[in-house]
């Protein structure tokens, strides 16, 4: 007796047998679970920025600066597009990275099409805790 024609059709439901059993399987309900807490404390800057042209890009860094007042490390940065007039920022730090015994200050730079049009002066950082800096103004570019 031959069981070459009975094999395909076998095969075949065996496989509808187990797609069905799969579909009335009661699934897990799922949750959410909130993501883990940062171990390191993060703080902000916050403020805006006056006379932003359209079309720019800005950079913000956050800077730990010697006594020449040379950039010695980057602590933070944040890149943002200019859309004309004031531009509200907000840049995230480390505050465990902060340093104790030298100045940290904000600085700022304005581009467009890669060539330098303005800067924003040092500001001084004094606290590693978060700030409102308010509404800060643009200078040209030398």
């Amino acid at each position: 007796m031959r069981l070459r024609p009975f094999v395909l059709p076998a095969l075949l439901l065996l496989l509808a047998g187990c797609s069905s059993q799969e579909a009335q399987r009661p699934t897990a309900p799922v949750t959410f679970e909130d993501p883990p807490q940062a171990t390191t404390p993060m703080h902000e800057l916050h403020g805006s920025l006056i006379g932003v042209p359209a079309d720019s890009e800005v950079e913000l860094a956050l800077l730990e600066v010697n006594r020449r007042d040379q950039p010695d490390r980057l602590l933070s940065n944040v890149k943002l597009k200019g859309r004309g007039g004031e531009l509200p920022f907000i840049l995230k730090f480390n505050a465990e990275n902060f340093p104790k015994n030298k100045q940290a200050e904000l600085r700022g730079r304005v581009t467009r099409s890669g060539q330098l049009i303005m800067r924003l002066p040092a500001v001084l950082v004094s606290s590693p805790a978060s700030q409102s800096l308010g509404p800060l103004r643009l200078v040209p570019a030398p």
